[in-house]
């Protein structure tokens, strides 16, 4: 996970417990990953989050700089999820990769599952938008994730290493896209085991 980026509980703490930068955001990311980013307009975060437009605007200028915040706080999340699974006791270096799996089997399980907010958000902000820290954010995770899978895919001394950090990556992404349009958790077994197979024969060519 890119040095910088750090985890902050903002699911797990009541809206009035928080300051109100954090209750801002907090709102605008339930929002934003329920609804969509183009949909929720800043009057609506300003009533829920309960502070006033004057504090909204001391903290977030525009709705691209709350945006962007936004997916900074969702890439520190999921990356913490699947670092934190990674790194478990005991793991050999392909099971580290596999814990991503199953570290989203349990993530697709969660009521509030929306899919992946770098998918929607690259939906939303297409090549011609005129937002680059929204565009900065969405591409500092796909990064983020590219560098965290080729650290663990590093150890396993693979005959095409990069090839197998894209080969992971599609298996990862396309598990959130298809748990979101089928409501089915099982697809992150699925790719799983696809991955094992890819990983186990990589090895054997090495």
């Amino acid at each position: 996970m890119r040095e910088g980026l750090e985890v902050v509980d903002l699911e797990g703490q009541a809206l009035g417990a928080l300051a109100p930068r954090e209750r801002i955001l907090k709102t605008a990311s339930d929002l934003f990953y329920r609804l969509s980013i183009h949909t929720v307009g800043i009057d609506r975060i300003i009533a829920e989050s309960g502070v006033a437009k004057m504090t909204f605007y001391k903290h977030f200028p525009s709705k691209a700089n709350l945006v962007a915040a936004y997916l900074r706080h969702k890439n520190a999340v999921w990356l913490g999820m699947l670092v934190t699974a990674a790194e478990g006791g005991g793991l050999s270096p392909l099971e580290r990769v596999l814990a991503i799996f199953e570290a989203l089997e349990v993530s697709f399980q969660a009521p509030s599952f929306r899919g992946c907010p770098f998918v929607k958000g690259l939906a939303e902000f297409g090549p011609d938008a005129d937002a680059p820290d929204v565009k900065a954010a969405i591409a500092a995770y796909f990064k983020d994730l590219h560098d965290f899978v080729a650290s663990l895919i590093a150890p396993l001394a693979l005959d095409e290493p990069e090839r197998a950090v894209l080969q992971i990556l599609s298996l990862i992404q396309g598990a959130i896209v298809m748990a979101q349009s089928t409501g089915d958790p099982a697809i992150a077994a699925a790719n799983r085991d696809a991955a094992r197979r890819l990983l186990q024969d990589g090895a054997n060519r090495a």
